[in-house]
Order: C-alpha cells, then structure tokens, then sequence
C-alpha cells in the first residue's frame, strides 16, 4: 500500500526532528498563516466599505473553510501534504503582496491557500502522532492566536505587511528542508479499530456525524461570543490566548485521562461556565475548554478516516465551522 512517506523524502535532507517538534513547527506555521488571513481581512473595512468588505470576508469563509475538504481529498490522492502546505504558506504570502493593488484577488487567494494550509498541515500532524491527540493539539493550537492578533492589527491599521511576509517566507523555508523521511508513518496507515468501536461503514457515518455536529456546535458559540464582544478587542485577545492554551492541554490531558472521558467532562464544565451567571473570567474559562476539545475531534475524525488524513482534517477544521456559520 503506498503511503505518504514514500513523499516525504527530499533529495537534501537537512533538518530531523522529533513528532512533537514537527507539530509545533506547523503550529507555528498555523499561526502565522491565520494572523496573515486576519490581518488581510481586519484591513477591508479601512479600505471600502462596510458591505464590500462583508461580501469578501464571506468568499474567504466560502473558500478557506469550504474548500477544506476537497482540498483534503486533493491532497490524500496525490499523498504530497507537504507541498499543500508550501503551497498555502505561499498563496498566503502572495495574497498579501497583491492586497493593496486588488483586494478581491487577495482575499481568493488567502481563502485557497488557508484551506490548502490547514489540511497538509493536519495531515502531516496526524501522521507524525498516529492515534494521539497532542499533535493535532500542537498544530491547532495557535491558529486562534494567530487569528485575533491579525485582525486585530488589520483593524487598527498597523503597518505590519512586511514581516508578516517574512515570517511566513522563513515557515516555507523552514518546512521546506525539514527532513520527514525518517518518521515511521506506515503504522497509521494500517491502524485497525476495535470492533466495539466501529463495526461498519454505517456507523462510522454515524460517528463521524457526531464529532462534526460537536465541532459546528463548539464553532457556533465560539463565534457567537466572538461577534458580541468585537467591540472589546482586549476581551478578543484574552479569549483567544485562551483557546491556543485550551487547545495545547486539551490534546496532552485527553491522551493521558481519555478522550471520551475528557470531552465529557471539559464540555460539560464549559457549559456550566458559559451559562451559570457568566463573567468575562467565566467566560474566558468555558470557551477555553470549549475549544480544548478541538485536538480530540480531529484525531477522533481522523480515526475513522486512517488513510485520508487530509480529508479528515478538512471535515474538521473545515467544513463542520463552515456549516456552524451558515
């Protein structure tokens, strides 16, 4: 059976590093590409107006988040999720070149090079941890961070177009010689579930049902909160650092307690925070643990889905938040 790692190799290998540094570089990576999507989208307001500017922010949830799964299923067939994500580093950093001179063409453009960003980076964050949630929780984790801080600055019209660029220039180079040869990912591929788990074709459709309506609800009051407190731009930030926290911890205390056992009780912790006479310190807290079930549903996705990685990681992170804003 191939396998990605039949991909991996380079003709230079350079650089070696251990599943969870591999993860964190990616998630590093994650939170550069958003704060560039952020940054590109907090700016269209200060450049036409209100309803032009919500018309292209809406094209870029349609792509960035739409486009998740087919770019998945692209990438899985061609088993090359490395060169999804220099692709989508690459059309970040390019949509960002060509935002001052046609912003339409920029935003279709961070809206396909997220979406291709997301899933080759899941991909390869799933592979490197096969069966575990601290991976995905690594790579997931600073994407929110990254987010609010982007839009944040795009908003408040800070010049900060160049080392955005830069940044994400020295990701493509940094991701580009890392050598992914050596990582035995041929396992993950080959992953038998137990019977008791998943019995057949039916009840994996059931089960990935579940995680995805888990997913849009976390999405759905994630966002809600958001939209009500986009005026405070401090609460923003707060619940933000909250969530790439919330994530980290979530993937390593789910692998260590379980993942069902964890789901259930940090869900049902944030809903009696978010919804028992909430504050802003409630609130923080709730939508933290909230989001700290992200790494468990991926990897949960991704479980039923073994040989498509890229796929799972686009009904994920993708496809599931897009339905919770429709």
């Amino acid at each position: 059976m191939q396998n990605y790692l039949l991909n991996f190799r380079l003709h230079q290998k350079t650089i070696y590093l251990s599943a969870i540094s591999l993860c964190l570089i990616l998630g590093i990576a994650h939170g550069f590409a958003d704060a560039a999507a952020g940054f590109l989208l907090g700016s269209l307001p200060r450049t036409m107006s209100l309803e032009q500017a919500s018309w292209l922010i809406i094209l870029y949830n349609i792509l960035g988040f739409g486009y998740q799964p087919l770019a998945g299923m692209l990438t899985d067939k061609s088993k090359r999720p490395r060169l999804a994500v220099l692709v989508g580093l690459f059309l970040l950093l390019s949509a960002l070149i060509v935002a001052q001179w046609h912003s339409q063409l920029a935003v279709i453009l961070a809206g396909i090079g997220s979406a291709v960003f997301h899933v080759g980076g899941g991909a390869l964050a799933l592979a490197a941890t096969p069966n575990r949630t601290t991976g995905p929780g690594f790579f997931a984790a600073p994407g929110a961070i990254g987010l609010a801080v982007g839009g944040v600055l795009g908003l408040t019209g800070y010049k900060v177009i160049l080392p955005i660029i830069i940044l994400l220039g020295l990701m493509l180079c940094i991701i580009g010689v890392i050598d992914l040869s050596k990582y035995n990912l041929l396992p993950y591929f080959q992953v038998k579930f137990e019977q008791e788990e998943i019995e057949n074709t039916q009840k994996n459709d059931g089960i990935l049902l579940v995680l995805l309506s888990a997913i849009a609800l976390t999405s759905t009051v994630w966002t809600s909160f958001q939209f009500l407190l986009q005026n405070q731009l401090n609460i923003i930030i707060a619940i933000a650092l909250a969530a790439t926290i919330g994530k980290i911890f979530g993937g390593i205390f789910a692998q260590r307690w379980g993942w069902r056992r964890y789901t259930i009780a940090s869900l049902t912790i944030a809903t009696f925070l978010l919804f028992y006479q909430p504050n802003h310190l409630t609130l923080i807290l709730g939508l933290a643990l909230l989001q700290s079930s992200i790494p468990v549903t991926l990897a949960a996705t991704a479980k039923i889905m073994p040989q498509q990685p890229a796929t799972a990681t686009g009904f994920a992170l993708g496809l599931a938040i897009k339905l919770s804003r429709i």
